[in-house]
């Protein structure tokens, strides 16, 4: 089973701990100072959001899931930061992604709408199969599927074909989560 996910536009106030694109990240205070002067906050899930439909348990369903992205200095050579905080967050972290050229106008947020989806939707999703697999490799297990034309984000909206976050063989390491690009 997979998890659609739809991006929509948060007004003015939001609920700040919300599953989300981009926007002000709520991170554990301990944090703070862990990020490298190139990374981006790209996704936060509260996991509690994701319980009843995550029914194969591929994530926890307590705490919260980030997915930071590395960007090699403001290029678009990605690479993701995955973090697992099994808490509630405390500091709210404003016009983060500011700090890296380019990547100013990721600061609104866009949280999600999940609902279930087949395996095989092939918009932006989490779990269940890769759209348009063409890697030599055997396709690995994926934990999220983004496509920047699904929404308008605007991030990544020159790229037709698909961002794969992928699990490593042991899913339970959320850090060894891989970033791939797809282009149709």
């Amino acid at each position: 089973m997979a998890i659609k996910i739809t991006a929509k536009e948060a007004k003015e106030r939001y609920d700040l701990g919300a599953s989300k694109f981009f926007g002000t990240p709520t991170i554990p205070q301990e944090w703070c100072q862990d990020f490298s002067d190139d990374e981006i906050f790209f996704l936060q899930i509260r996991l509690s959001d994701i319980a009843d439909l995550d029914t194969d348990n591929n994530l926890p369903h307590t705490g919260y899931l980030y997915v930071f992205l590395h960007t090699d200095n403001g290029n678009y050579n990605l690479r993701a930061d995955v973090r697992y905080y099994d808490g509630e967050p405390s500091v709210a972290l404003d016009d983060f992604n500011c700090a890296v050229d380019g990547y100013e106008a990721f600061n609104k947020a866009w949280l999600m709408e999940l609902e279930s989806a087949d395996d095989t939707y092939d918009g932006t999703k989490l779990f269940g199969s890769v759209s348009g697999w063409s890697y030599e490799e055997t396709e690995k297990e994926l934990f999220m599927q983004f496509d920047p034309l699904d929404s308008k984000m605007g991030f990544l909206d020159f790229l037709d074909g698909y961002l794969y976050f992928l699990f490593d063989e042991n899913k339970k390491d959320l850090s060894k989560i891989t970033l791939k690009e797809e282009y149709s």
